[in-house]
């Protein structure tokens, strides 16, 4: 049976510019802060100071293996770790601003973005490279 060639060139590999990598990583990391902003402001009134201190609280640790990721073969990976870990900061949205109080005290929810978020940022920037190999996109080396 014959191979369409179309069909060949659909399945070939694609190598990625290591710029513009780069620039969709730090996009992925510029859009989990900005997430973290609409929080800060749309649902806990801080300010600019009080959102650098949950800045640098909450999301440091979490946000490492993205940007520790910049600097590896392959960037992209930043986006894989922003994609694991953003879901939390939409759970944690939810949880003190949509779902009513239930009563209790305090919300404990960073806690768990930070527990939970961080493995999971770990995850994502760790499973980005294979699932990007099994599709046959790769990053172009350094100059």
């Amino acid at each position: 049976m014959p191979v369409d060639r179309d069909a060949r060139k659909a399945l070939a590999p694609m190598v990625m510019a290591r710029k513009h990598a780069l620039i969709g990583g730090i996009a992925a990391i510029a859009l989990v802060i900005a997430l973290q902003a609409f929080n800060s402001v749309g649902c806990y009134d801080h300010t600019l100071p009080t959102f650098l201190l949950v800045l640098g609280t909450f999301l440091l640790a979490p946000l490492l293996p993205a940007l520790i990721s910049l600097f590896t073969a392959n960037p992209l990976r930043a986006v894989g770790a922003c994609l694991l870990f953003a879901p939390w900061l939409v759970f944690a949205y939810y949880t003190d601003c949509v779902r009513p109080y239930q009563g209790g005290g305090a919300s404990m929810i960073y806690v768990a973005v930070l527990l939970w978020g961080t493995p999971c940022a770990i995850v994502g920037a760790l499973l980005t490279g294979p699932l990007m190999r099994l599709f046959g996109v790769s990053v172009a080396p350094r100059r």
